[in-house]
């Protein structure tokens, strides 16, 4: 904690440069105001944030604000104030309040400190629908923001078969050795060519690439709206990527046929904003299946990475859920998909239960599953 006076400061504890050039530019920000500094616990990035807790001559908290220091992701800083702009009429994102790209230091509204996730602890199960509804009607408003809009006035990269491939290789590449047996080549190259040809067909929107339950925020200044951070990822791509996200997060766990009606409910907003979107729900729910894969795969390898990589041994608990999702649509696609997807996930399921599945279980089963 720093407690700062008029460019006077106290500080029991500063550590590095860095710190230092904080403090330095905040004063610089909040001239002549008292203020405390708390560092907050990090996330799955490099970014670090801070609560900025600006005081009067009676020491009494006057604002709040949250301060990014975004070192060594400079471009991701500008690529934050970007989107930020973007997303700004249409939902409700973190106004800014200073910036210094250069320094890579950010100060933004702070939304407060309750999650969505912890809106849903103890929540009845008509105020847990009513939290979700909400965060559907938010996420069909960002998708109803023009694509072109995106793409010409804020350079929004498209969400590429590139893209796709490379984040599913992060299971090949971390996920198939961390449970310690080879890659069957073939079937993945089929399993992934199947579920990108299908992700591009879908219709494209702006995408958040993390719309969860540790992403969204309720706003202390307004309950009635979701605050909606962590968005400087935002691609133009599938119209079912953010859904997936929300409804099989995972941090939180919901029976599947309260996760069907909830993809029913998003179709069907879609449809009242005027949205291009699928000719029936079933088409929908195949949707959001093919596109869940896709983000289940990529999620197991990066729990891992972050964990060899990083350091970050927290994300391992959530791959049993992860992994229980990925199972629960590939099983789905195997009986409901198209032929030409049924054709690469059969086989590619036989491979799951007989090899992925054991090995897995022998890695997870004492501490995880």
């Amino acid at each position: 904690m720093l407690f700062m006076t008029d460019k006077t400061m106290t500080v029991p504890s500063v550590t590095g440069t860095r710190q230092q050039q904080l403090e330095q530019w905040l004063q610089d920000v909040f001239a002549n105001q008292k203020f405390i500094l708390d560092s907050l616990p990090g996330d799955a990035s490099a970014r670090q944030y801070h609560r900025i807790q600006l005081l009067d001559n009676d020491d009494v908290e006057t604002e709040r604000y949250i301060v990014m220091d975004s070192a060594d992701e400079q471009d991701a800083l500008q690529q934050f104030i970007n989107v930020a702009k973007l997303m700004a009429p249409a939902i409700n994102v973190p106004t800014l309040v200073a910036q210094d790209v250069a320094k890579g230091f950010l100060v933004l509204q702070d939304f407060g400190t309750v999650e969505f996730a912890h809106l849903l602890v103890d929540a009845p199960a008509a105020q847990v629908n009513d939290y979700y509804q909400l965060a559907l009607r938010t996420l069909v408003a960002l998708q109803a923001v023009p694509v072109a809009t995106a793409k010409t006035d804020h350079q929004l990269p498209d969400y590429d078969a590139a893209l796709l491939n490379r984040e599913m290789d992060l299971f090949s590449e971390w996920f198939i050795p961390y449970i310690g047996i080879e890659l069957e080549q073939t079937l993945w190259e089929n399993l992934k060519s199947a579920l990108i040809a299908e992700i591009l067909a879908q219709p494209q929107v702006i995408v958040h690439r993390d719309y969860h339950s540790r992403n969204l925020m309720q706003d202390q200044a307004d309950h009635t709206r979701l605050g909606v951070i962590d968005f400087q990822d935002a691609v133009i791509g599938a119209y079912s990527y953010d859904l997936v996200s929300l409804v099989r997060d995972a941090y939180v766990e919901w029976p599947e046929s309260q996760v069907t009606s909830w993809i029913q409910d998003c179709w069907q907003l879609q449809k009242q904003a005027g949205l291009v979107t699928a000719d029936n729900a079933a088409q929908f729910e195949n949707d959001v299946n093919v596109m869940g894969v896709q983000r289940h795969l990529k999620v197991l390898g990066i729990f891992i990475r972050l964990f060899e990589r990083d350091g970050k041994s927290r994300y391992l608990a959530d791959i049993p859920k992860v992994m229980r999702d990925l199972i629960f649509e590939l099983e789905w696609l195997a009986e409901h998909g198209n032929s030409n997807m049924q054709q690469a996930v059969t086989p590619f399921n036989e491979w799951l239960r007989e090899s992925i599945l054991p090995a897995y279980q022998h890695k997870f089963v004492q501490q995880y599953i």
